[in-house]
């Protein structure tokens, strides 16, 4: 079993965890529920009941962020490569859930995200460590990188 601090390193490695998110949807959809060891957990809607439409596209959108994550881990290698500019590592890694210009897609908007935080170290934390919908970045991202995301959504989206 691989730990959260290890990055997914190998194809097999990805093949697997399409297979488990894809049962996993398939289990969310139908309102089952996964047994992890004795538990059994049950699936919650992802949407509210009055909007049915949203389900199928809800789940392709969660189900295209995690395969965009898992990919981006594998490609990463888990070392340290020299940063792209913050534009290209917004571009490759924020703006499917934030949008290409901060409005907000499947995450929030960023617009003002400096007064959201006005420590910039408390948004590199949030970025690196994730939280509610927010995938945790410092598996799959370099400190420099994640920094100079940081630096360009405080710079561009206030």
């Amino acid at each position: 079993m691989r730990s959260q601090s290890e990055p997914i390193t190998s194809l097999a490695r990805l093949e697997g965890l399409c297979g488990y998110l894809a049962s996993g949807m398939a289990k969310h959809r139908s309102g089952g529920s996964l047994q992890f060891a004795s538990a059994a957990v049950t699936m919650h809607p992802v949407t509210l009941p009055e909007t049915p439409y949203l389900r199928p596209l809800t789940s392709l959108a969660i189900l295209a962020v995690s395969l965009g994550v898992a990919l981006s881990a594998c490609s990463s290698g888990g070392g340290e490569t020299p940063s792209a500019s913050g534009s290209d590592l917004y571009a490759a890694n924020c703006a499917r859930c934030h949008g290409s210009q901060g409005e907000g897609i499947i995450g929030p908007s960023l617009a003002g995200v400096a007064q959201t935080f006005p420590e910039e170290d408390g948004q590199i934390a949030f970025v690196s460590n994730g939280g509610g919908g927010m995938p945790m970045f410092s598996e799959i991202l370099s400190k420099a990188d994640i920094q100079a995301i940081v630096e360009y959504t405080r710079s561009t989206f206030k």
